[in-house]
């Protein structure tokens, strides 16, 4: 009898201790309570967001805290966004700055912060792969104890560019002790549920919504090959089920002038990649055959069948969609 009661003792000893440990391992934890981020902005001013955040640990530790924001790469965050933030485990305003290129996150399999993100949080699904995460550093480290809380509120200021855009922001939270490793208690990411939009000039560069058709690169002058890209599948459209796509395009010089090239032919006419999807390389200025005296300004284009009588625009319309040659 004494043994029975020796061994429900022990296995009942265990439990407790099993769970104890269970308890001790998940209280670690990296979050973003709260963001304040607008929902739009006049493109050219400063995008301002707080994030209010927490860090709870359970053994003591010394580190850095990681902040990293999701952004259009157009915006150049790295060089012109501002960062800094206040603790309950320091004092005034902490500064912080972005972590160099190529600098391993821990335990991110060798990876630098950026792709690390990139591979375990994703674009939050941004549709134009045209984005970046940033990760930034505290200045100096902060300390926590076992079974210690500390939250921060963390300043974030982005110079936006003059584009006309929605994008889908996004947010991360670890340090530079436990990193990003497979273990999701220890960092911690959030994306608004809406798209910011940049009220800006020129072609809307929308990253949020399915893209019938897609440019690359999206920064290009008429002497440079470009890519446009046709997918028949993404959305309900006249074309989804028609084998053979052909453009139909209008480039408008800096002068005014209008050349069409809207015939089928082998020079015009696109090719599949599968799934329903297709896409045309051209130089436009051989394409559209300018003279050196013309510049071209932008395209508005159309996909059609082989005959023309069936073309798809902008979001599955009768508008064309559009294109303007920049160098920026």
């Amino acid at each position: 009898m004494k043994l029975l009661k020796s061994k429900k003792f022990r296995n009942y000893f265990l439990r407790a201790l099993a769970t104890a440990v269970v308890i001790v391992i998940i209280s670690c934890s990296h979050s973003i309570t709260t963001v304040d981020q607008p929902a739009s902005i006049v493109a050219g001013e400063d995008l301002n967001i707080t994030l209010k955040v927490k860090v709870t640990s359970n053994s003591a530790q010394s580190s850095r805290l990681m902040i990293a924001i999701l952004v259009p790469k157009a915006w150049n965050a790295r060089t012109k966004a501002r960062m800094s933030c206040t603790t309950t485990k320091s004092t005034g305003v902490q500064a912080m700055a972005p972590v160099a290129v190529g600098v391993p996150a821990p335990n991110g399999d060798g990876l630098d912060w950026s792709t690390r993100l990139a591979t375990k949080v994703g674009g939050g699904g941004n549709l134009i792969d045209d984005w970046e995460w940033i990760a930034y550093y505290t200045n100096a480290s902060y300390s926590l104890g076992g079974n210690d809380e500390a939250t921060a509120d963390v300043f974030i200021t982005i110079p936006t560019t003059p584009d006309n855009l929605l994008f889908k922001m996004g947010y991360a939270i670890a340090n530079s002790t436990d990193g990003i490793g497979d273990d999701t208690r220890y960092y911690g990411s959030t994306f608004p549920p809406t798209c910011l939009e940049v009220k800006g000039d020129g072609d809307l560069i929308d990253f949020c919504n399915p893209q019938l058709s897609t440019v690359e690169p999206r920064i290009a002058l008429d002497n440079d090959i470009i890519t446009l890209g046709f997918d028949a599948g993404v959305t309900a459209n006249p074309l989804e089920n028609v084998g053979d796509i052909y453009l139909c395009a209008t480039a408008i010089t800096t002068t005014g002038d209008r050349i069409d090239v809207c015939t089928a032919s082998p020079a015009t006419k696109a090719t599949p990649l599968g799934a329903r999807r297709f896409r045309i390389d051209l130089w436009p200025r051989q394409f559209f055959s300018v003279t050196e005296a013309q510049t071209i300004a932008r395209l508005e284009y159309f996909f059609t069948n082989a005959d023309g009588s069936v073309r798809v625009g902008y979001g599955g319309l009768s508008d064309p969609f559009l294109f303007t040659f920049s160098c920026k």
